[in-house]
């Protein structure tokens, strides 16, 4: 078919003469800009790292090869009544260590500062075969569980098989749930000697997104005494009220972070 040339004049003559300028293309302004990263003032990172950059604490997953730190820190960290024991810390690294996490340091026996006196307390593993004298201190962990049927932690939920090293269930009564969308956090504690220094509510913010990336469950659930509800409501939980469970002589509080709630959005890193 014929090309109309007359028409492909007529187009031609109305477009913009051509430039080696850059085009300026007029867009909405944003009622609410973002500054700059570079704007940003440095005092918000310092604020909430300062007291830990004397420890350089990394992130990593627990298994039962952790069994005898985990033990130890827990029962450093909790009364004798209300610490997990060995053998249910065995248990629940062994069958769901994914939803586990511990947070470590490096140093060596050598270290001033907060870690000199924990790194003499045991016998902490190496950071690698090839550096036997730089140790690996686990300064605070998460142990959970997932559990099919409640939205709150119950006392079935925190206990576990007694028979479980010869006869694994994929779907217990009682303990882990392979299949549960309710994950119960068991245990968050930081050793005694590095408290006020913000690492437990690093860790549980880290391992809260984690869990929810990961598409884990449909919430996180706890039970604390009163007087941490607050550091769980600053993270995103919810106090739902007093809990049923009788473990430790009972009087605990239910707290409860539903992943679709959207409300939680910013709450988790405030």
């Amino acid at each position: 078919m014929p090309r109309d040339f007359l028409a492909d004049k007529k187009t031609l003559e109305g477009m913009a003469p051509l430039s080696k300028e850059p085009q300026q293309v007029d867009s909405p302004e944003d009622p609410n800009p973002m500054p700059s990263l570079y704007q940003m003032p440095t005092s918000f990172i310092e604020d909430r790292f300062k007291r830990m950059t004397d420890l350089h604490p990394f992130s990593s997953l627990l298994n039962q090869d952790d069994l005898d730190d985990c033990d130890w820190l827990e029962h450093a960290a909790f009364d004798e009544n209300e610490a997990a024991t060995r053998e249910k810390i065995q248990y629940r690294l062994t069958v769901c260590g994914e939803l586990c996490s511990g947070l470590f340091a490096s140093a060596y026996p050598t270290v001033s500062g907060p870690l000199s006196k924990l790194i003499k307390a045991r016998d902490w593993p190496s950071v690698d075969s090839k550096d036997s004298d730089r140790k690996r201190i686990l300064m605070g962990h998460i142990i959970a569980t997932k559990f099919k049927g409640s939205k709150v932690v119950t006392d079935n939920a925190m206990a576990y098989p007694s028979d479980w090293k010869s006869n694994y269930q994929f779907a217990p009564s009682i303990g882990h749930h392979e299949e549960g969308d309710t994950i119960c956090l068991h245990s968050l504690c930081v050793h005694p000697d590095l408290n006020g220094k913000g690492l437990g509510g690093v860790l549980l913010r880290a391992w809260t997104q984690r869990m929810k990336d990961a598409g884990m469950g449909k919430r996180i659930a706890l039970i604390c005494r009163e007087r941490y509800v607050r550091f769980y409501e600053a993270a995103g939980f919810k106090k739902i009220g007093p809990s049923a469970v009788q473990y430790g002589g009972g009087g605990w509080i239910d707290m409860v972070l539903e992943f679709d709630d959207a409300s939680n959005e910013d709450d988790m890193f405030p």
